[in-house]
């Protein structure tokens, strides 16, 4: 009896321990003087490593996944929603990640929705600090092989192009 609850409760404290969350984001550009150019947030990741990510984050209430995207670019970037224009919806993604920052360390599976938007502005994004962005810029297609970046943006900006 006593090893049959001492499973249940190490099946529990794993079972605790995996989050799945669903968000939605984009893929941000504009064309500068006849050049593409993609939109990049650097943030600080739980290393204290600087990456680049796209603006993303967790789908609320009952917001549609391109409310989602459209709300999280604006927040996460300083850029006005009427500026953003979602071209079309491109793919879901999904991935999973230790999440060492927060108890527990739970492995988080995340499903997000991504979206192809194009800027039409003309003011500069100023990313949220209290986020743990640092920064932006915006890159080249041709530039951003260079980078390293979850997930693989050269892939879907090359499959996307055409609507750019």
């Amino acid at each position: 009896m006593i090893i049959l609850l001492c499973e249940l409760f190490i099946s529990y404290i794993f079972t605790m321990t995996e989050l799945y969350e669903k968000s939605a984001g984009g893929i941000v550009y504009r064309n500068r003087s006849g050049e593409i150019e993609i939109l990049m947030l650097a943030w600080r990741n739980a290393r204290d490593d600087i990456e680049y990510v796209l603006p993303k984050w967790h789908i609320e209430n009952d917001e549609s996944p391109m409310e989602t995207a459209l709300r999280e670019i604006s927040e996460e970037t300083g850029l006005r929603e009427k500026d953003l224009k979602v071209i079309k919806f491109m793919n879901t993604i999904n991935y999973s990640f230790t999440a060492t920052y927060l108890e527990w360390a739970p492995i988080i599976h995340k499903e997000v929705s991504l979206f192809l938007v194009k800027y039409t502005g003309h003011a500069e994004p100023r990313p949220r600090k209290e986020e743990r962005f640092v920064g932006y810029k915006w890159f080249t297609p041709d530039a951003l092989k260079d980078v390293w970046m979850k997930p693989d943006v050269v892939w879907f900006i090359e499959k996307n192009k055409h609507f750019m």
